[in-house]
């Protein structure tokens, strides 16, 4: 699985996997969103695009 660097202040740079992490909780809200956003980038990127 990838796991994408993700900024969450102007000091830290965590690596958000898809499983996420305690670290994340931690940061409330914005720590949820960035998880969120880097799970939906991974779905979107293993789901094969449909053309009709």
């Amino acid at each position: 699985m990838s796991n994408k660097k993700s900024k969450l202040s102007s000091k830290n740079v965590f690596e958000i996997s898809k499983e996420g992490s305690l670290g994340l909780l931690a940061y409330g809200d914005i720590g949820l969103r960035e998880w969120r956003k880097v799970k939906k980038e991974i779905r979107e990127n293993n789901t094969p695009n449909e053309t009709k």
